[in-house]
């Protein structure tokens, strides 16, 4: 088992709070950080330029696709980000918090 942090960006901070207080919630996520991002991309064959926000959710391997699953679920784009990046190092007492502050893992102890 390992730490992982899915990346997603949401339109506004209503969004944000709304999924980060499910997955919270519902221990898919020990942890949730957003910050307000200015996004450059092309939509429907449209430069776009908007101010977004940008959503780090933390968690373990055991509950990513769970936590994927309900971001999807929850998420108000029509075609989500949602990226997964594996923690190749981490420290020892913030990775113990992160196991016991998602559901997944504490079925399995």
């Amino acid at each position: 088992m390992g730490a992982m942090i899915i990346i997603s960006t949401y339109p506004d901070r209503k969004s944000v709070l709304k999924t980060a207080n499910v997955v919270v919630q519902k221990q898919l996520a020990a942890c949730v950080n957003f910050t307000k991002i200015n996004s450059v991309y092309i939509w429907k064959d449209k430069m776009e330029k908007t101010e977004e926000f940008l959503v780090f959710f933390k968690t373990t391997s055991t509950s990513s696709s769970p936590l994927k699953i309900e971001i999807k679920k929850l998420h108000p784009y029509k075609v989500p980000e949602i990226a997964e990046i594996k923690i190749r190092s981490i420290n020892k007492s913030y990775f113990d918090w992160l196991v016991q502050s998602t559901r997944r893992n504490k079925s399995q102890k």
